[in-house]
């Protein structure tokens, strides 16, 4: 079968956020790219034109379906990238491959009721980790890892290979995938520059230290004000995920505390939450956001940001 475009003339409405991968690997313009990580994962295709995006309609940024999805080859090919470790990547894995699949048989007119055996592009796929932990250069995740029972004998199994794409690891990979390595570079020099500036200082200065080094020059040139809005939304995402996971670990040893210091952790928590509430509200008056986007990137509900916006 050709490769043709899952949308079929529809026009996709971007209204999510963008991620900085997303807009690196997996935006038409940047067609390149993709196929470049996907030979450097052990592909071998040399026509981007080959390579066909597939879009999950309805994507918010904290609620995307998948980062970066494509069929190149006979190949259903899944990529996520991850700030942090998340060990239920396989169900999500599992969950967005169903919905790609059931895309790709509507738009060759096919039918899982088929008597016959459908043909179907094989899918891999791939999370792309880039946070500050250490973790090993390339581990496997498996969906029945998850499982409550004994799964030697279960039906279903999804594996996500991750790849720390962090600068000094996965070398072979970023040796052969020059705005990998860019990637990896970047936000190496933006986190090494927060410790000593501001956020939003410390990823200009990256950018600027990029472009002054020869590393995805074209790409900075023509997308620098966005990419640093693209970056700092993304820490935003992180820092909120890692105060949320605290949250839930401190809340399993919360019944054997003294009252006392669980109204003084509580409130620290209040606080961090109105900090970020008013950070939602912020983005939504700067147009940055919709205030259903900025519910789900901070974790509020559309009303608490509607009432804060109206106030």
């Amino acid at each position: 079968m050709g490769m043709v475009a899952m949308e079929k003339g529809a026009v996709v409405s971007r209204t999510y956020k963008d991620t900085l991968f997303r807009r690196l690997f997996g935006d038409e313009r940047n067609k390149i790219n993709a196929l470049s990580l996907y030979n450097a994962l052990g592909g071998s295709c040399d026509n981007p034109n080959e390579l066909t995006f597939t879009t999950i309609e309805g994507v918010i940024y904290m609620g995307r379906k998948n980062d970066v999805s494509f069929l190149v080859d006979g190949e259903l090919i899944l990529w996520e990238h991850q700030s942090t470790v998340n060990p239920n990547m396989p169900l999500r894995g599992l969950i967005h491959l169903a919905q790609l699949y059931n895309k790709y048989l509507d738009l060759y007119g096919l039918s899982e009721y088929s008597s016959r055996r459908l043909a179907l592009p094989s899918p891999h796929y791939y999370v792309f980790y880039a946070g500050p932990a250490e973790v090993e250069d390339r581990f496997e995740l498996r969906l029945s890892q998850s499982f409550t029972h004994d799964a030697s004998d279960s039906c279903a199994e999804m594996v996500a290979t991750v790849i720390n794409v962090n600068e000094g690891h996965s070398r072979e990979i970023l040796g052969a995938c020059e705005a990998l390595a860019g990637y990896a570079h970047f936000v190496a020099l933006a986190r090494a520059y927060a410790h000593t500036h501001s956020r939003s200082e410390a990823v200009d200065l990256a950018v600027r230290q990029c472009m002054r080094e020869g590393v995805l020059v074209d790409f900075f040139a023509e997308n620098r004000a966005e990419v640093i809005d693209l970056f700092l939304t993304e820490w935003d995402e992180e820092k909120y995920r890692d105060l949320l996971r605290r949250e839930a670990e401190e809340d399993g040893y919360a019944a054997g505390e003294a009252e006392g210091r669980k109204e003084g952790r509580n409130e620290g928590r209040n606080e961090v939450r109105s900090e970020f509430l008013n950070k939602a509200v912020s983005q939504v008056r700067e147009g940055r956001l919709t205030a259903g986007d900025a519910a789900g990137i901070f974790g509020f509900t559309q009303q608490e940001i509607l009432s804060l916006l109206e106030g």
